[in-house]
């Protein structure tokens, strides 16, 4: 009699734990799901980023060929040095 009440508490004991490390497993998978999920979002958002800089570098490539055409057209006199224009001042 004792040994049955015994074997009936263990096998209890045993599926809480099984319960549990099955709730816990559960857990590990979700979170390294989300963890894939996040690194695929990072990985589209420095896409887009890289993205948006490559744009900007030509654009920025496309001013300054512009700002020297319209330099051609300024006399040197009339020209003023780039390091002396104060950015505060509009």
């Amino acid at each position: 009699m004792k040994s049955l009440k015994t074997y009936r508490i263990t096998s209890v004991i045993l599926m809480i734990l099984c319960t549990g490390m099955l709730i816990h497993s559960n857990y590990q998978k979700n979170r390294n799901a989300e963890i894939i999920d996040q690194y695929f979002d990072l990985q589209q958002e420095y896409t887009k980023i890289f993205d948006d800089i490559q744009e900007l570098e030509d654009y920025s490539h496309r001013l300054e060929e512009q700002v020297d055409i319209l330099t051609k057209f300024i006399s040197p006199a009339n020209l003023i040095e780039m390091d002396s224009i104060d950015p505060t001042i509009e």
